[in-house]
């Protein structure tokens, strides 16, 4: 429609239109200021919001664990959007009820779980160790303070431990594990005879009438997801950092500052005095604590031993009872001011007072490890690498800048935007919403924005993509296919195939079930089996639970049969790759539980606590659910 309307207005009815546009767009951007423009609530729990922001970034994240577990396979096409949302925002609720749950009962997690947390996460680590730069760098690029990380990681970890609390509740009897050993362990002798479908396809009746029928009742497996052709360009940082030089010096002044950067972060063990000061305290409060602090320090100095001075005056009781231990920590562990005075100290040197929050501290170093660092021939090319990927990232910020201007500035053209960036203009295939494996298509902004509304009606450029990889891409729509179903026409022998394949498995299942119901009946497996032409006769064999001898379908069918003599005969229909089979119990035995060592005894407990664990938990959110105060916005939805 816009593509219509630039070709074929002109002049004065062209501004006429502009204007006639302009009055509600400046309204609506009015509504915005003056009270419609603070953000969308989707739902309310117990007072708290949640905003169409934190579902949409919910939804996104579960498309991508989708897209992550399914691979190739992934269609959104196949997924109901509005039921998907929903779901989402249900476990947001769900989230947001044991929030509430463990704030109103205390469960926090302390400042040092927090820590821990944060250190432990590979994306904010450099060789192996966390980065303080790199933790501000990746926080800053997603719009987070440090603060507000943290205190939505602490949310999380106060619901971690309320589900551990529950979790570890779980107890599993003598009685209910040795119940479920002697199924675990339980052998069956089966017998089985298999009926073949392709012995049935000859006999299948093909008329073009059925195939249209059929066609019509299965149009939905031959429908085609909507598709588009893009041209695009990309800018990557591993292309250009190929082509910098980064000089011995270079290399040289990074490896001692990665050198001095590691030790500077090792880990040491250290223990302190401490004068506590309250957070109200007066002046005459905290000069007091500073003289305590240097009293116990000039006993230090004449020669008592620390750990006498800190079990009788420190202030902190975990540590003053060993003899102010605080044992091996990090630096992200402790207060800053902490921290740079432990850091600075040599082994068996004693600080000068150190003031933190908690009050004044004497510190003490009583082991720093040096840190192993692999020498610089190990490391040279890595570390040049290194170096030249990040110039790359700053050359492909400075030219994405320039990109972004002249692919806004030739809306319809790619062309003068690759030539000042020194880039080829690319193109792509047929690509649908699932995307593929690799390439321009792979990324998840790309496919966003390619079949966005915007971009299918006005085929021009994209805004600056921001891709996975650190680089970006301007794209624009080529041709655009919609989703369709294609004419049985086209399809002609593809139905046929899946009708007579379809219709020689009913066939085969039909004469599997007809084995299974004389044996039902009392008749004897071979003499049922000898009514069909088809069927297979297979001799009984033993087999456990898991084995792999018997094909799978026979196995798993076995196994779920009834095993009492009381119930009749234990026969059934299994689905097999090329068919089917009628499968018989003839006999069971139950599994020992006392042939299972404590050790597999414990590890199958553990399992089955964890198992009732997470039944409790979700007992306990239903519960909260029912309690809770919810309610939803259906049209913000």
């Amino acid at each position: 429609m816009l593509l219509a309307i630039r070709d074929r207005t002109r002049g004065w009815i062209a501004y006429l239109i502009v204007a006639l546009l302009v009055i509600p767009f400046a309204l609506f951007g009015l509504y915005n200021y003056v009270g419609g423009g603070g953000p969308q609530i989707v739902a309310t729990v117990n007072g708290e919001e949640i905003t169409r922001a934190q579902l949409d970034q919910a939804y996104q994240q579960r498309q991508a664990e989708l897209r992550r577990m399914l691979g190739e396979r992934f269609d959104p096409s196949l997924f109901d959007t509005g039921q998907l949302r929903r779901q989402t925002l249900q476990q947001l609720i769900d989230r947001q009820v044991l929030v509430d749950y463990a704030q109103t009962n205390g469960l926090r997690a302390s400042d040092t779980d927090v820590a821990r947390s944060v250190r432990s996460q590979s994306i904010f680590q450099v060789d192996g160790r966390f980065s303080i730069d790199r933790y501000r760098t990746i926080l800053e690029q997603n719009g987070l303070t440090p603060e507000a990380y943290e205190a939505q990681l602490r949310r999380d970890l106060s619901i971690t431990l309320l589900q551990r609390a529950v979790e570890t509740s779980a107890f599993t009897t003598d009685r209910a594990l040795d119940r479920l050993l002697e199924l675990q362990g339980q052998r069956r002798e089966l017998a089985w005879a298999t009926v073949p479908a392709a012995d049935y396809r000859d006999d299948v009746e093909v008329t073009e009438a059925a195939l249209q029928t059929w066609y019509d009742e299965h149009a939905d497996r031959f429908r085609v997801p909507e598709q588009v052709q893009l041209r695009y360009l990309r800018l990557s940082p591993e292309p250009i950092a190929e082509d910098i030089t980064v000089s011995a010096a270079d290399v040289e002044a990074r490896y001692e500052e990665r050198s001095a950067s590691t030790r500077n972060a090792s880990a040491r063990e250290v223990r302190h005095i401490l004068a506590s000061v309250p957070p109200e305290a007066d002046d005459a409060e905290v000069q007091s604590a500073l003289e305590e602090i240097e009293a116990a320090r000039e006993r230090i100095r004449e020669g008592e031993a620390f750990a006498a001075v800190a079990e009788s005056v420190s202030d902190d009781p975990g540590s003053a009872a060993q003899g102010g231990s605080l044992g091996t920590i990090e630096r992200g562990d402790v207060d800053a001011a902490f921290a740079d005075a432990a850091w600075g100290l040599t082994p068996g040197e004693l600080s000068e007072p150190v003031r933190t929050p908690f009050g004044w501290h004497l510190i003490e170093v009583t082991d720093a490890p040096a840190p192993e660092m692999p020498p610089l021939d190990q490391m040279r090319d890595q570390i040049r690498e290194e170096i030249a990927l990040e110039r790359a990232e700053r050359r492909v910020f400075e030219l994405a800048n320039e990109v972004d201007t002249l692919a806004f500035e030739n809306p319809a053209n790619l062309e003068p935007a690759a030539e000042a960036a020194g880039i080829e203009v690319e193109e792509t295939g047929w690509v649908s919403a699932s995307g593929t494996e690799e390439g321009i298509a792979s990324e998840a902004a790309v496919l966003q924005t390619a079949f966005s509304e915007d971009m299918l009606e006005s085929r021009e450029n994209s805004g600056l993509l921001e891709l996975s990889d650190g680089g970006y891409a301007v794209i624009r729509v080529m041709d655009y296919r919609p989703a369709r179903t294609e004419p049985f026409e086209t399809v002609r022998d593809d139905v046929e195939a899946a009708y007579v394949r379809e219709q020689a498995r009913a066939s085969a299942r039909a004469a599997a079930q007809s084995i299974a119901d004389a044996v039902q009946s009392g008749e004897s497996l071979e003499a049922a089996a000898a009514g069909v032409p088809a069927a297979a006769l297979n001799p009984a064999q033993w087999s456990e639970r898991n084995a792999r001898a018997l094909p799978a379908g026979v196995r798993e069918t076995g196994f779920r049969l009834p095993s009492g003599d009381d119930q009749g005969p234990r026969v059934g229909v299994a689905t097999l790759p090329e068919g089917f089979a009628a499968v018989v119990v003839q006999s069971v035995e139950p599994g020992d539980p006392a042939s299972v060592d404590a050790e597999r005894r414990a590890e199958l407990r553990r399992t089955l606590n964890d198992l009732d664990g997470q039944a409790s938990v979700s007992a306990i959110v239903e519960a909260l659910r029912d309690q809770a105060e919810i309610r939803i916005r259906e049209d913000n939805i």
